[in-house]
């Protein structure tokens, strides 16, 4: 794995790939709200890079190994799909590209998969892990320590001790962890941000309790009443209309929520640098398009949102500094209108590391579309021969693209 180690440490200061309901594992860019060094589309990422999509119909996940130049996927041999546990709804990546994680929602545990060098073929690495009820997402932090898994049928946080080594995982001492919150909160999605201190949640709740994000630090030591990767509460602050995702900005300042029901994506600033607390600034409106995903691109400088009901893909500049910063705004010349082919409802989206190109997995066909980004407006294209589909599965959920 020299060419992953390598492309982690060319790559400082590139951010988080998968900003969907996941979240992803990058290294440690420093303290929070820091911005980061500038980060040049294609310098500094090593191939082979890889596509895995979850589809939750035929309990599988595919892959795909990414062309870096043009942006094509070729699908993986050596059987994929791959089976899971039931009704998988997530996976996650660890930093080095060596293992992945996937969360079944009908099963209530995580697949543990190892990532064949140079194929990127899934291999079971053990027997899955026992998590709460009905996990919807799971995330790796970003130095590869901690996996955090969102259980929406018990309203608690599983956290698992991560082997760099063997990829298995070991319970934290009080995990899972209750949210803060009153019954049937629903959390939906989680992430972890740049610098690995803090964690978010989604929670869509329910007739009885508002959507809400719930925000934690994660305990660095096992000294005195801390437990290394253990969650602290730290409040909850209220979201949109049944959030979908949540994810955390490049450069570690603002956090995003899509609002599946509520048509919107809220943006809000870490405003607490030592607790991780967030402050509300501001929405976009996408009336009638239903939400579900949203990536950020490496540079932080463009956003992409998923509309199921619309089948488009949303594309939004991101404001650069002042009382304004993060806030969206979308972007003209057809960055908003780019259709995802025949109507399938793109479920979630993601951008790769070099910043050139954004994914989506798509609920109807059970393929992926694929886009070229316009590095100077952010404005999308349609990637040659898009979608892609390897003919196993006729739903994807959730799409990962890894460093």
């Amino acid at each position: 794995m020299k060419r992953h180690r390598l492309a982690w440490l060319l790559a400082a200061g590139v951010a988080s790939l998968m900003a969907v309901a996941c979240g992803g594992g990058d290294p440690d860019y420093g303290t929070p709200g820091t911005d980061l060094p500038g980060f040049v589309p294609g310098e500094g990422i090593a191939p082979p890079r890889f596509a895995y999509v979850v589809h939750s119909n035929d309990n599988s996940v595919s892959g795909y190994s990414v062309d870096p130049t043009d942006g094509t996927l070729t699908t993986m041999g050596a059987g994929t799909p791959w089976l899971t546990g039931s009704t998988p709804t997530c996976i996650a990546v660890d930093p080095l590209v060596k293992y992945a994680y996937v969360a079944n929602s009908g099963s209530n545990n995580l697949s543990i998969f190892s990532i064949s060098d140079p194929s990127g073929v899934l291999i079971s690495a053990a027997l899955p892990v026992p998590t709460g009820s009905l996990p919807k997402s799971v995330v790796v932090d970003p130095q590869g320590r901690y996996v955090y898994v969102a259980n929406s049928g018990s309203d608690t946080i599983s956290a698992f001790t991560r082997s760099t080594v063997t990829g298995l995982l070991t319970a934290i001492p009080g995990s899972p962890f209750a949210l803060p919150s009153s019954a049937d909160i629903a959390p939906w999605s989680v992430a972890v941000d740049p610098s690995g201190k803090f964690v978010y949640v989604a929670n869509r709740g329910a007739t009885s309790s508002p959507s809400t994000i719930s925000m934690f630090t994660i305990d660095t030591a096992s000294t005195g009443s801390l437990v290394a990767g253990a969650l602290t509460p730290v409040g909850s602050i209220a979201a949109g209309a049944r959030p979908n995702l949540i994810t955390v900005s490049p450069s570690g300042r603002q956090v995003y929520v899509s609002n599946e029901t509520g048509d919107s994506v809220m943006v809000y600033d870490i405003a607490n640098t030592l607790t991780g607390g967030l402050a509300y600034k501001g929405f976009v409106s996408t009336p009638g398009s239903t939400p579900t995903g949203i990536a950020i691109d490496p540079n932080n400088k463009f956003a992409y949102i998923s509309n199921r009901s619309d089948n488009t893909i949303g594309a939004y500049s991101i404001a650069q500094g002042g009382g304004s910063q993060g806030l969206l705004t979308a972007i003209s010349g057809g960055g908003t209108i780019v259709t995802t082919p025949s109507n399938p409802g793109p479920t979630a989206v993601a951008t790769d590391p070099s910043g050139k190109f954004v994914y989506s997995s798509l609920l109807a066909g059970g393929g992926v579309a694929a886009y070229k980004i316009n590095a100077s407006t952010g404005a999308l294209t349609m990637v040659d021969d898009s979608p892609f589909n390897d003919g196993g599965a006729s739903t994807s959920d959730f799409i990962v693209i890894t460093k």
